[in-house]
């Protein structure tokens, strides 16, 4: 049984992948419990580190003989991204650098690094596929705190691999949703509102296009394209090639609650990309297959947090 290490395992896409890999591997989580707390875990099995990324020192107290290492500890949420963009640059960077002195020092040979649909900045091609361009369209834009990040973390994880000769992996993710996913993101601030009764106020003008993936499909695509050999350039894209705009997530957000919705839209400021889809062609070569409509995925992602904010 081999031993996989998972950081930021604490977290939305880093709990499921826990739970999803805990019956066939020896699982150990290390997170600072920023995102999630380890009381939601109930299989006494799996070991925890509490640690910060950034603190070498702290890597220092995981178990040793780790065979892979699943790097998704970072900050992550749009609202970080604009409120505390040093934080992020500085805790993502220093994450990888410290994940690359670790493989170093114990002599691991394979790791899987979290990357995301942001490095693209503004795509120019439809679907967008892994060789698109890199870019940083603003760097007073706040928000590019995060694709900086996760551009140099690649550029780490692919050079580094090289010179001390270990298997990298790079998965850009698009868009995953589903239940427990925090707070910082369209689809839970969307219920909340609802829930709450709030004003229903949009950023934007709601023809802005994401094409959202659930976290299940999500998993399924991180493992397929990790366990994959046959490809030499190791970056896939994860994600949907459904692609849909904010206003029909929106009208599907009110067919699923049964409620009414009466969006206001506002000028969005500093505002990310107009339109995201994924050519995951190169992933779908290895065996991945979205299976999880938005409707069902945003069925089950509203039926949590309804409950959620209605009892906080």
């Amino acid at each position: 049984m081999s031993k996989i290490l998972i950081t930021g395992g604490a977290g939305f896409i880093g709990y499921n992948l826990v739970n999803s890999m805990k019956k066939s591997h020896e699982v150990i989580v290390f997170d600072n419990e920023f995102r999630g707390s380890f009381d939601k875990f109930t299989d006494e099995k799996i070991k925890f580190v509490k640690g910060d990324i950034t603190k070498l020192s702290d890597w220092e107290n995981i178990p040793s003989e780790i065979d892979t290492i699943f790097h998704l500890g970072a900050i992550n949420g749009t609202k970080f991204f604009y409120e505390i963009p040093e934080k992020v640059l500085d805790v993502n960077v220093k994450g990888v650098q410290n994940l690359i002195e670790f493989c170093r020092k114990r002599d691991v040979k394979d790791i899987l690094f979290s990357s995301s649909s942001e490095v693209y900045g503004y795509p120019q091609v439809f679907p967008t596929p892994e060789t698109e361009n890199l870019s940083i369209p603003n760097p007073y834009n706040p928000r590019f705190s995060y694709s900086a990040s996760k551009i140099i973390g690649e550029l780490l994880c692919i050079n580094f691999a090289k010179k001390y000769g270990f298997k990298h992996t790079i998965v850009r993710y698009h868009n995953i949703y589903g239940p427990n996913m925090g707070h910082e993101h369209v689809m839970p601030q969307f219920i909340k509102k609802l829930i709450k009764n709030e004003e229903f106020l949009v950023e934007g003008d709601g023809t802005e296009t994401r094409s959202f993936c659930f976290i299940d499909d999500a998993i399924a695509g991180t493992l397929l394209v990790h366990d994959d050999n046959s490809n030499g350039e190791r970056i896939f894209n994860i994600g949907n090639d459904a692609e849909s705009s904010i206003l029909d997530l929106i009208n599907l957000l009110s067919e699923v609650s049964g409620k009414n919705i009466n969006p206001k839209f506002k000028l969005k400021e500093n505002a990310g990309t107009k339109r995201r889809k994924p050519d995951i062609s190169k992933a779908k070569s290895v065996g991945y297959i979205p299976k999880i409509a938005l409707r069902d995925g945003l069925k089950i992602t509203y039926d949590w947090y309804s409950k959620f904010y209605e009892n906080n």
